[in-house]
């Protein structure tokens, strides 16, 4: 017989989601000897332990903790779903991450058209750095983060999108502004103003190394459209991967893209999930599919080309 209670995987989700078992009782109306009990009836079930208990902030899954909640999940969603009238549209809760400088490019149309497609399923997103993202993935609180895969070491999988190639960006009027493609030497000679989000810096940097080259950073920043602005003002050249529609900084001053030349390597847009995660939620999935129909849709011929969507992503540790 089975030994798991729907109500036992709602409130451990409830906890696993919120971050303590105060606030899943709050959110679910019930005592927090209740959720205490069935977090500890599960974990005396499977026989592992389900959180880390952390001194006056609450729950942390373990590992085995999320991998359990992705599959609460999943059972609980499809509870929900045989509860209610038998109908063909898909429904229910989606959470997705997005890296912050991708975000803006490729998010907004991805939930627009899955909202046209599927007005029954809901998206939460929350944007961050790779490293945020990729905590959260494991974590269980993310089900699929769209962000750069830059041979990252933890143990996901990532399903490719887009190939993206760096690309100069320069002060409108630039010496290098005359040439077709720019020479990542000559582009080397010039104060840059550098992405400083961790991985996407590191790839960068690692483009001068490979030519042999070691340029002077002057100024770093976290956003896109800061780097773009201090560009458009003169303050320096850049080099970038993602690249929005127009060519005018936020601040209204246009700036020029040029090919790069050198040893370059692209950089990959790609879905990643948690590597144990078995995929059989038709909510990513339908995500996925869209989110793959909005990067075809907008791929910029200056700097990338998409992948075609192969339905399972590969995983690698």
């Amino acid at each position: 017989m089975i030994r798991v209670t729907l109500r036992q995987l709602e409130y451990f989700a409830a906890a696993a989601r919120l971050g303590g078992a105060a606030r899943a009782a709050e959110s679910l109306n019930v005592s927090q000897p209740s959720i205490s009990k069935a977090i500890a009836d599960l974990e005396a079930l499977w026989g592992e332990r389900l959180f880390v208990r952390l001194h006056a902030r609450g729950l942390d899954l373990t590992g085995a903790g999320a991998a359990r909640y992705r599959q609460a999940r999943v059972l609980l969603q499809q509870a929900s779903q045989l509860a209610g009238p038998r109908t063909g549209a898909l429904s229910g809760l989606v959470r997705v991450g997005c890296l912050s400088t991708l975000g803006p490019r490729y998010l907004p149309a991805i939930l627009a058209r899955l909202q046209h497609d599927h007005p029954e399923v809901e998206v939460r997103f929350e944007e961050g750095d790779t490293e945020a993202l990729l905590q959260r993935l494991a974590r269980g609180s993310l089900d699929v983060a769209l962000l750069y895969d830059l041979g990252i070491s933890h143990d996901v999988c990532v399903e490719p999108l887009a190939e993206l190639w760096p690309y100069a960006l320069l002060p409108w009027g630039h010496r290098l502004a005359a040439y077709k493609t720019v020479p990542i030497a000559e582009l080397a000679k010039e104060s840059l103003v550098l992405i400083n989000l961790r991985h996407s810096r590191e790839y960068f940097l690692s483009l001068f190394r490979a030519a042999g080259l070691s340029p002077t950073v002057v100024r770093e920043s976290a956003s896109l459209e800061m780097v773009r602005a201090l560009v458009a003002n003169g303050l320096g050249a850049s080099l970038l991967t993602t690249r929005p529609r127009r060519d005018v900084s936020y601040d209204g001053k246009r700036i020029v893209c040029r090919r790069l030349q050198g040893p370059l390597t692209p950089q990959i847009v790609g879905l990643a999930y948690a590597a144990d995660d078995d995929r059989q939620n038709g909510l990513v999935e339908a995500f996925a599919r869209t989110a793959q129909a909005c990067v075809n849709a907008v791929a910029d011929p200056l700097i990338g080309r998409a992948s075609p969507y192969r339905g399972r992503a590969s995983c690698r540790d």
